[in-house]
């Protein structure tokens, strides 16, 4: 009990002072507070201070501090000086739980000139009992070393808050209890009515423009009511006069610094209503708020922009659970879904969803006020940056039990143009029973699982949603738990692949001590109980992991040779494959230039079907001031040029002109949207002599019509590769086609490369998003999609991808913005049914 053996504990029993000599200079303290509790409930830092100097001696600020902090710890008073987060991040500080029988009779006030009605500090209308209130009066967040992240609104703002001193803390309370009642709507009106009747023309200064924000809503108040509430308190009110009154020239009042106590402790959760959506409780409150008629916060003389004017009150929200707030689906092949949770085998403590909320809503609203910098410790123990730019809260949803964020972070594109980045974020405490709670099929009864879950873009290991609030929120979260100490729980990590292709319940999941042994080993991949392969960076955050062998080591970007050698495994070599492999491009006939290029492959020899991506040749994305869906981008004279690659070479020459016969439907339908980025093009006429370079000549050379021909196609003597529709997880396939992405000292679109290249990679992923199709841009939205981990660059566009018997399983559509190797391919299955209309067609 006295600290001396912590009996294999991480902290002493009972801080370690029970039993322990007390210095002398505690007790002159403590004695010195007592008579001083005769005159004040609350007394400013700098008079009582001068007030031991002068009637004790005492002129040590620090060993005033540390008396105060002991005194603190045993109930005597409440003090909060010394909690900053620097020091924090260097040890805890662990300030115990109070209790209400620590109080003794000499703690009640006993001067009765200041006429304080002890009846009416208990508050027996108020929310917050005194119980525990005087659990938040008297203790402090003791914070793991392995955690640094702000939770407040302003770092500078409420680091220090040693201002003032809760001589009886019992005022403290008092003063929660007027905020924390579920009849707070009542009591603002009629302390509101009470004083315009009183005071007629609102002498208290308080403007009356509120009203919207408590039509029906109970958990939020806004920083001026919070004042109004308090000074219309007889007893709150005496004692900060007159704690201004002795005064040593402080400029915070002690109301503006119990505020911003308040916020320390998550107690008042600053907020923005001007955001696009703000549902607490089930109330919409964005909607119930007009930016021009914002109550605005008293002045103290240190108000900045940042200083929040509203405050959310988690300990309020009523009764009521989200029924259709989140899914772990994905209707996104883009998209991916995390998931960490934290188990409880013997149930939670009291409240504990409330403080998560309150500490994620600080942390979030410190990021939204420009707070980027915010620094963390990782899973290997170094330091990193919580986010990846400047954040913006879209839209904040909470319930007693759980909550929702939008958060859009701003990101700088690969041009240099801003853009921003989306994330989706729910948090929920629940049990096996509910549809919500992953992984009930393996919990037992009794058993509490607190589900953090977050959807946004998958590249790049899903840097873009951990570093996009997703790690700030853990984070946060993590630092809550470690408040509890003895309270047992198991921090777990699912498969994403589970989330998305099992029932929920049935998902699998990895022990937080098995995720990290595959950090420090430098895995970068992980499989599940059912055998799903995983990048071990979506399940923790780190992008570059210890001794790991990053997945470009098996995708690599190939040249072919003059002698078609490329590749050095048993499969059918590149050679065989390379003569129906052809360079598509279209052809401005006005201006004769080849305006865009990609790449494709021949389909059918006996037609000259070409099967290449749509994107290359119209508008499949809504683009504005471009025709959608219209063949060749709406040129008059626009059609296909075709580049085919001669025996024995590897560079293409342009031989052939093609037109569109088939392309998606739902281009021309009634949704006016594109489900595939596919389409068939049918050889249409041939060039009497070749053309190299990048084409001009191509509309100078007489042609040679070989449409509606078939003696004239069959000595064209043109090869084409087989389709399948199957594909497994992890096949080995390659991507052939045109880069156009620059090389050397060529830069991209400086040149029309015509030399084949190829890339070897695996298949990760099969998606299929539905009838409705996922959302990509503003109108193409894919059906089916299969995501392989390949290197390509821009001009691979249409190119086939062959597994390892030289079928095509589908062809590229396009890239991941955030990890260019992983490609996306509109599969075979979804445009056999394009050839197969073409074949018909002719």
């Amino acid at each position: 009990a006295v600290g001396r053996e912590k009996a294999g504990q991480q902290y002493a029993l009972f801080n370690g002072h029970i039993g322990a000599r007390i210095p002398a200079m505690r007790l002159v303290v403590r004695d010195a507070v007592r008579k001083m509790r005769d005159r004040f409930k609350v007394v400013e830092w700098g008079y009582f201070v001068k007030t031991l100097k002068e009637e004790q001696g005492l002129k040590n600020v620090d060993d005033i501090s540390d008396a105060l902090l002991f005194l603190t710890k045993i109930g005597e008073l409440s003090y909060f000086g010394n909690i900053r987060l620097s020091d924090m991040r260097e040890k805890s500080i662990g300030l115990s739980r109070g209790d209400s029988s620590n109080y003794d009779n000499d703690m009640h006030p006993t001067n009765k000139e200041e006429d304080y009605d002890d009846d009416e500090m208990d508050a027996p209308r108020s929310f917050l009992s005194a119980e525990d209130s005087f659990a938040l009066s008297t203790s402090a967040l003791a914070m793991n070393e392995d955690v640094s992240v702000s939770n407040s609104y302003d770092d500078t703002s409420t680091a220090g808050l040693s201002q003032y001193v809760f001589l009886n803390p019992r005022w403290l309370v008092a003063a929660v209890a007027c905020i924390l009642r579920h009849d707070l709507e009542l009591e603002i009106r009629e302390t509101r009515r009470k004083l315009m009747s009183e005071n007629g023309n609102d002498s208290q200064g308080h403007r009356i423009r509120s009203d919207g924000l408590y039509q029906g809503n109970r958990c939020l108040i806004t920083a001026e009511d919070a004042l109004m509430l308090w000074q219309a308190k007889k007893f709150t009110k005496k004692a900060a006069v007159r704690a201004e009154e002795y005064s040593n020239n402080m400029k915070i009042t002690p109301f503006d610094f119990l505020q911003r106590l308040l916020v320390r402790f998550g107690v008042f959760v600053p907020i923005d209503l001007t955001i696009e959506k703000a549902i607490l409780g089930g109330k919409e409150y964005a909607q119930n708020t007009n930016t021009n008629t914002l109550p605005v916060i008293i002045q103290t003389g240190v108000e900045t922009e940042n200083t929040p004017k509203c405050f959310f009150l988690p300990s309020l929200l009523g009764a009521g659970e989200p029924a259709e707030a989140w899914t772990y689906k994905n209707t996104d092949s883009w998209k991916t879904t995390i998931c960490h949770s934290v188990l409880f085998p013997d149930g939670v403590p009291p409240g504990l969803m409330e403080r998560i909320t309150a500490a994620v809503l600080s942390s979030i609203y410190a990021a939204d006020q420009g707070s980027q910098n915010i620094m963390i410790r990782s899973i290997r123990g170094d330091q990193e940056t919580a986010l990846g730019g400047q954040i913006t809260i879209k839209e904040i949803l909470c319930w007693r039990s759980a909550f929702f964020l939008k958060i859009g972070t701003r990101v700088e594109a690969d041009n240099g143009e801003p853009k921003e980045s989306t994330v989706e974020i729910f948090a929920t405490l629940t049990d096996r029973d509910s549809h919500l709670c992953v992984g009930s099929a393996f919990m037992g009864s009794g058993m509490r699982r607190l589900v953090l879950s977050a959807k946004g873009q998958v590249g790049d290991g899903g840097r873009k949603i951990w570093f996009g609030g997703y790690k700030l929120v853990l984070k946060s979260i993590h630092r809550v738990m470690q408040e509890y100490r003895g309270l047992e729980y198991e921090k777990q990590g699912f498969c994403p692949e589970c989330l998305s292709k099992k029932p929920v319940s049935e998902a699998s999941c990895w022990d937080f001590h098995v995720i990290r042994d595959a950090v420090e080993n430098g895995e970068p991949t992980m499989h599940c109980s059912y055998g799903h392969r995983v990048d071990t960076r979506l399940l923790v955050g780190i992008h570059t992991l210890p001794r790991m062998h990053t997945i470009e080591s098996s995708s690599v970007l190939s040249k072919v040779d003059n002698n078609g050698n490329g590749n050095s495994d048993n499969a059918v070599a590149v050679s065989d494959i390379l003569k129906s492999i052809v360079l598509v491009g279209l052809w401005d006939g006005k201006n004769k230039a080849i305006v865009r290029a990609g790449s494709g492959f021949i389909v059918d020899r006996k037609r000259g079907l070409i099967v290449t991506a749509s994107h290359t040749l119209m508008n499949i994305w809504g683009d504005k001031n471009i025709p959608f869906g219209e063949n060749y981008y709406g040129l008059s004279h626009g059609k296909v040029v075709i580049g085919v690659i001669p025996e024995g070479k590897t560079q293409a020459v342009f031989r052939y002109f093609a037109k569109i016969v088939s392309k998606d439907p739902s281009i021309d339908g009634e949704k006016r949207e594109c489900n595939l980025d596919a389409c068939v093009l049918r050889i249409t006429t041939r060039l009497e002599e070749d053309v190299g370079g990048n084409g001009d000549e191509c509309g100078d050379k007489p042609e040679m019509l070989l449409l509606n021909n078939p003696r004239a196609m069959k000595k064209q003597d043109l090869q084409h590769l087989k389709v399948t529709d199957k594909c497994e997880l992890d096949e080995q396939v390659r991507i052939l086609g045109f880069n156009q992405g620059g090389e050397a000292l060529i830069g991209p679109g400086e040149s029309l490369n015509r030399y084949v290249d190829f890339a070897r990679g695996y298949v990760c992923k099969k998606f299929a998003t539905g009838e409705d199709g996922g959302y990509l841009r503003q109108r193409f939205k894919p059906k089916e999609e299969i995501v392989v981990i390949c290197p390509t660059i821009g001009g691979h566009s249409g190119g086939p991808c062959v597994n390892q018997q030289g079928e095509v399983i589908g062809i590229l559509s396009r890239a991941d913005p955030t990890e260019t190797q992983r490609c996306y391919l509109a599969p075979s299955s979804q445009w056999k049914k394009l050839v197969k209309d073409a074949k018909n067609a002719y």
